[in-house]
């Protein structure tokens, strides 16, 4: 039996946002040494100063680049991305009690991202306010519940809520959970105010995954998913497979600013 590191992150769970995203990226813990080297060496590239956080794509080329050279290091690696983007406004339980109905939205998706792996797996959750002081806890025993319903040898041993500064995977998994919830949220408000380089970043970040636009959800597979919940808002606007594109480049510093002007 593997044994995995999940990371854990969300985007949007803020007022003013139609939906919000959680993504869960696992790495085999005999890849964790690599992939760790592999996002330093991308984040000392990138000019980027503090921790790698969607909120600081902003201003320059390098911060486009360090989002989508994570995006590929993470579909050319033995690491699988699995993520539920909801659309708050049909979610009934958001509108009765928000803290609960994130909380089972996280279960759901630690349920889906593990159940075909058939691994043991330490799940390190970015720390998120909550009026439960032992919700990862909690999460843990519902979580392990659920598996034990499935086909699946996968058990989780462990969850907790950590600081983000302290860990690459949850500064990956924070970049990519926010594109795609941003590229979600144009979905719904083609007019939102996204700044400019994070909307280049979608694009690009889109087109690596082989789209047009960074606004579906896919088709079941092992490797990069997106989920969209509640049900009935399933492949609205349309469900794809993912056909990577590693062709596309770095944008330089001339086309940033052309972009930008």
């Amino acid at each position: 039996m593997t044994f995995i590191a999940s990371f854990a992150d969300e985007s949007g769970t803020h007022k003013g946002c139609p939906c919000y995203t959680i993504g869960i990226l696992n790495i085999p813990e005999d890849f964790l040494p690599v992939f760790n080297q592999t996002i330093e060496q991308i984040y000392n590239a990138s000019g980027l100063q503090g921790e790698i956080k969607w909120e600081k794509i902003r201003k320059s080329s390098g911060q486009v680049n360090l989002c989508t050279s994570i995006l590929k290091l993470l579909l050319q690696s033995p690491c699988t991305f699995h993520s539920i983007a909801v659309s708050k406004e049909p979610y009934r339980k958001w509108h009765s009690n928000e803290e609960a109905a994130f909380f089972t939205t996280y279960d759901f998706l630690l349920r889906q991202s593990s159940q075909g792996l058939n691994s043991k797996f330490k799940v390190y959750i970015d720390q998120k306010s909550t009026s439960y002081s032992k919700q990862d806890e909690v999460m843990q025993i519902i979580t392990n519940h659920m598996l034990a319903k499935l086909p699946t040898s996968s058990t989780i041993e462990h969850v907790s809520m950590e600081n983000s500064k302290l860990h690459w995977g949850l500064q990956a998994v924070d970049v990519i959970t926010g594109a795609i919830n941003s590229g979600y949220h144009l979905f719904f408000d083609e007019n939102a105010k996204i700044q400019t380089a994070k909307q280049i970043t979608i694009a690009r970040m889109a087109k690596i995954l082989g789209w047009d636009k960074l606004q579906y959800d896919t088709y079941p597979n092992d490797h990069f998913n997106i989920w969209h919940f509640p049900p009935e808002t399933r492949a609205i606007p349309g469900t794809r497979n993912i056909e990577p594109n590693f062709t596309i480049g770095d944008i330089s510093r001339e086309e940033f600013g052309v972009v930008c002007t």
